[in-house]
């Protein structure tokens, strides 16, 4: 059962694994014990006993950094900070702090990914899967999220964090083998602030591997179901060869293999896509 205390500050401490997946700059902390000052604090923090009189924090890093501030300026007042103690272990410490995060309102698209990818580094989670359902999440988003981080040439992270790139662009980066041709499209699209459809279209033309226009076709259909939209590139990877097209799909289980059978039938029996593929499968 969670416990409302009023902790010493020295008596917490922010493990090196903590998630932090927005900057603690002085001016933010100013504001923010400012408010504090003004209202109290409207939020308590979370942390985890881990020894005698010792807590490791698990949320709250920013009102917790601005109450020793406070400590520091207006003395022993601010010597304790409200706080929920929770008997977790290291490992659901992490999930809740994604988890958190996941349901702020504040943290931009990049900052939920940076936060997969914190996570995925701690080394608690054995597969994208099993932190994608520690959370609630596909492991989809997991994966898409973390390879944010480890396919995308550094300066379209960048634009990415900073707004320049939008979350529905990154998708498009996929597709993509060469770097540079990555950061062709990067160019282009911030230089003529391309839209989601605009930047689909010129990845498929900078892709030498198009050829043909199935794919293309079958991920317009997609855009229409999100549960096709998720799996593709993923459990279900379609690719244009010259003089032949092909399909790989990937599955933990005979269930699973049925299901995504299931979709692909739903694809190319959908009206818009008619081949010898839909006659085949009836």
């Amino acid at each position: 059962m969670d416990k409302l205390e009023t902790i010493p500050l020295e008596a917490i401490s922010i493990p090196e694994d903590h998630i932090r997946v927005q900057s603690v700059g002085e001016k933010e902390l100013k504001k923010l014990s400012e408010s504090i000052l003004l209202a109290g604090l409207l939020v308590r923090i979370i942390v985890r006993p881990v020894g005698k009189e010792k807590y490791e924090l698990v949320d709250g890093e920013r009102r917790l950094r601005a109450y020793r501030m406070l400590f520091d300026k207006e003395g022993q007042k601010w010597i304790g900070i409200p706080a929920i103690v929770q008997e977790i272990s290291p490992k659901e410490a992490i999930r809740r702090q994604v988890v958190i995060n996941e349901n702020r309102k504040d943290l931009t698209p990049f900052e939920k990914c940076k936060g997969f990818k914190l996570a995925w580094e701690t080394g608690y989670f054995q597969s994208f899967r099993e932190l994608g359902a520690v959370v609630g999440k596909s492991h989809t988003t997991v994966s898409r999220a973390i390879n944010v981080f480890e396919v995308l040439p550094p300066e379209v992270v960048n634009a990415f964090e900073s707004g320049k790139i939008k979350q529905t662009h990154l998708r498009y980066f996929s597709k993509l083998k060469n770097r540079e041709v990555k950061r062709q499209l990067y160019r282009v699209i911030t230089r003529d602030n391309l839209n989601s459809a605009d930047t689909r279209e010129l990845a498929n033309r900078l892709d030498e591997r198009w050829l043909s226009g199935d794919r293309e076709l079958l991920l317009q259909i997609a855009e229409k179901d999100e549960g096709i939209k998720d799996l593709l590139g993923d459990e279900i990877d379609i690719s244009d060869l010259v003089n032949k097209s092909k399909c790989t799909v990937t599955y933990p289980n005979l269930t699973r293999f049925k299901k995504l059978i299931g979709l692909l039938y739903k694809m190319v029996n959908s009206g818009a896509f008619g081949t010898t593929v839909s006659q085949s499968m009836k």
